[in-house]
């Protein structure tokens, strides 16, 4: 069940609701009341100095407010948002999202379909990539497209602009494990040994901000089953890298063990014992 939450949003100071919501956007978390409190009581009464941050905000805005069926300011962002970019498609997404909220479910259909007929990228990861690019020289401060980027990269295995891409967003959000986690998995690929080195630090950095997390945790001990096979790491690195792992597996079960006892019906035994297998591997 979740926690209820009773703080009172609406007495915010301004930057600590702007760093809130920034926050949420980069966690993908939907936390639509205190959104609309906030922008209501808060940053609503000075948007100019949110500069280049108010258009990612008020798309936030503009989806919680449809949560909260608060369709005024549904309305209200829309409008600002098309004002600033005629025939963005991520406005059309709004608008239709809006119809659909309004139960306007033949008329929400009918944009949504228009929308994929006009999508000029149509699953060009190139022309997608070129058009975030452009996008990010006018509003470089737009996390979500940071984000986006540095997907597209990956999925095209252009490694190290992905990485480029997560260390922008760690400008704005330098404490975010998932970001961590993510430039922990893309040096672990590049792999060699400054990579895998690199990469136990974002790992160790991911798991000091979020200990329960089986992928970093999973992640941190197979760069150090890397490391530990590099010829040219000295012997006390290897030693010191040897003990972290025998800490990160024990961590790795640990989580496993936690999430099945909260599971009914879920088994992991099998993949402790694949996980004690690969610790005698290493033996």
């Amino acid at each position: 069940m979740a926690q209820q939450n009773t703080e009172d949003y609406t007495c915010i100071d301004f930057y600590n609701a702007r760093g809130l919501l920034r926050k949420w956007r980069t966690d993908q978390v939907r936390n639509s009341g205190p959104i609309i409190e906030m922008w209501e009581h808060v940053l609503s009464r000075a948007p100019s100095s949110l500069g280049d941050e108010l258009w990612p905000i008020l798309e936030q805005v503009c989806i919680s407010a449809m949560d909260v069926a608060r369709h005024d300011i549904v309305l209200d962002t829309i409008q600002r948002l098309d004002k600033k970019f005629p025939n963005s498609n991520r406005v059309r997404r709004l608008q239709a999202m809006r119809l659909e909220s309004l139960g306007k479910f033949s008329e929400a259909t009918y944009l949504y379909d228009n929308l994929i007929k006009a999508d000029p990228t149509k699953g060009d990861k190139t022309e997608a990539i070129n058009t975030l690019n452009e996008h990010l020289k006018t509003y470089i401060n737009d996390t979500e497209a940071w984000k986006q980027l540095s997907e597209l990269y990956f999925s095209e295995n252009d490694l190290l602009r992905g990485i480029h891409c997560l260390e922008e967003l760690m400008l704005s959000n330098p404490h975010n494990p998932i970001y961590f986690r993510r430039l922990g998995e893309a040096r672990y690929t590049l792999g060699g040994q400054e990579n895998y080195e690199m990469a136990k630090k974002y790992f160790e950095y991911a798991l000091e901000a979020n200990p329960n997390c089986l992928r970093s945790s999973v992640g941190l001990m197979l760069v150090c089953n890397q490391l530990i096979q590099c010829k040219s790491l000295s012997a006390s690195k290897k030693n010191d890298t040897v003990n972290k792992y025998e800490d990160v597996l024990k961590n790795t079960i640990s989580i496993i063990e936690d999430a099945e006892a909260g599971s009914e019906g879920l088994d992991h035994e099998w993949i402790i014992r694949e996980l004690e297998c690969h610790r005698k591997m290493n033996d």
